[in-house]
C-alpha cells in the first residue's frame, strides 16, 4: 500500500480523529462495485472513506436518497415499520436499565420510530422523547401513524433547537458511521446532556465486519471504527467511558456497543489519552477476516442467522 496524502477542492481530507492527512489505501471499491476509497489513517488507525461528499453532498443524499436506495423504502407503512423492531430488540435490551419514566431521552437517526417508539412505551409513555431524522418521509411517519416527536434534518441543523444541558440520555444506533464528523458529533452531543448525561452508541465493528469487505465498505459509512478508535474519540471530546463491548450479531462481534457519560472534569491518564490502532495490523486483520469469511462459509451462516433474527427465535 503506497503513502498517500491528499485534498479535495470542498476540504482538506485529513482524519477526523487525529488531524492526521497521511493514510494509505486498503481499498479502491465498495459494494456492488461503486468506487469507493477506503483508507486507514497512518497516525490512529482509523479506517474512512476518503474523498469523503462535501458537506451539501452528504446531506442531500441522507435527505433525498438513503432509505430508498438502500432500503428500497421511500413511503413507509406498518409493514416496513414491524420489519425493524427486530434490529432494534439488542440495542433496546441494553438501555433498558438507563431508562426510567420522566427522563429526557434524543435520538439521532430514528428512521421510521421503532426504536423510539419501544423506548417511549418501556417508559410508559411519561418524559420526552425527541427524535432527528433527516428522510422527511420517515420522520412524517413518526410523527403521523407513532404520535412521536421526530424533527426533520441533521443533527447540526436541529441541535439549535434544543436545549443545551438539557437530556438525560443520547441515542445513535448504526447512525456515527453514516456522518461527515464524528468529533463534532460528540462534542453537540456533549452540549446537549445533562451533567452525567448518558451518550449510547452502537456501530458496525471494523474487527468484524460481520460480511465480506466489497460489501462492507459503501457509500453510506464514512468511517469504520473498532474498540480503539471509538474508545478514542470518547476520550478526546470529554467523554467517561462506561463500557466498550464487542456484541454478536448475524455473525460473532460485529456490533460495537459503547456507553459514554459526560464528565466536566474527565478523569484519564496521560498514558492512555492517545489510543492508537496500528494501521499496518488493522490491514493486516482486514485481509485474515476477509479469508477466514469465505473459507468457514460464513455467508451462509449469516443469512441463516439473520433468518432467525427476523423470526424472533
Amino acid at each position: 500500500m503506497a503513502e498517500k496524502t491528499t485534498q479535495t477542492k470542498a476540504e482538506p481530507q485529513v482524519c477526523d480523529l487525529c488531524g492526521c492527512a497521511s493514510y494509505e489505501v486498503f481499498s479502491t471499491h465498495g459494494r456492488w462495485g461503486a468506487p469507493l476509497t477506503t483508507v486507514i489513517c497512518r497516525d490512529c488507525g482509523l479506517v474512512y472513506s476518503n474523498p469523503r461528499p462535501t458537506a451539501e453532498e452528504n446531506a442531500a443524499f441522507y435527505k433525498q436518497n438513503y432509505w430508498e436506495r438502500y432500503k428500497g423504502e421511500k413511503e413507509p407503512d406498518e409493514k416496513f415499520f414491524r420489519r425493524r423492531i427486530p434490529k432494534i430488540k439488542s440495542m433496546l435490551a441494553e438501555l433498558k436499565p438507563n431508562l426510567k419514566p420522566g427522563m429526557n431521552l434524543l435520538e439521532v437517526g430514528s428512521g421510521v420510530g421503532a426504536l423510539l417508539s419501544s423506548i417511549k412505551d418501556t417508559c410508559n409513555g411519561v418524559g420526552r422523547f425527541i427524535g432527528i431524522e433527516p428522510f422527511a418521509t420517515h420522520a412524517r411517519f413518526c410523527r403521523d401513524r407513532k404520535s412521536l416527536d421526530v424533527r426533520a434534518g441533521l443533527l447540526e441543523e436541529i441541535a439549535t433547537q434544543l436545549d443545551p444541558g438539557s437530556f438525560d440520555v443520547a441515542v445513535m444506533n448504526h447512525v456515527l458511521e453514516h456522518t461527515m464528523s464524528p468529533t463534532s458529533v460528540f462534542e453537540t452531543i456533549r452540549a446537549l446532556l445533562k451533567t452525567d448525561g448518558t451518550f449510547v452508541v452502537e456501530v458496525p465493528n471494523i474487527a468484524a465486519p460481520g460480511s465480506r469487505l466489497s460489501h462492507f465498505f459503501h457509500v453510506g459509512h464514512h468511517y469504520n471504527f473498532s474498540a480503539r478508535t471509538l474508545q478514542r474519540l470518547a476520550m478526546k471530546t470529554g467523554f467517561e467511558i462506561v463500557c466498550i463491548e464487542e456484541l454478536d450479531g448475524d455473525l460473532p462481534k460485529t456490533r460495537l456497543f459503547g456507553m459514554f457519560t459526560k464528565c466536566d472534569d474527565p478523569k484519564h491518564d496521560v498514558a492512555e489519552r492517545f489510543v492508537r490502532d496500528d494501521p499496518n495490523e488493522r490491514a493486516k486483520a482486514l485481509r485474515r477476516y476477509e479469508s477466514w469469511y469465505w473459507a468457514t462459509f460464513a455467508s451462509i451462516r449469516k443469512k441463516f442467522t439473520h433468518w432467525k433474527r427476523q423470526r424472533g427465535w
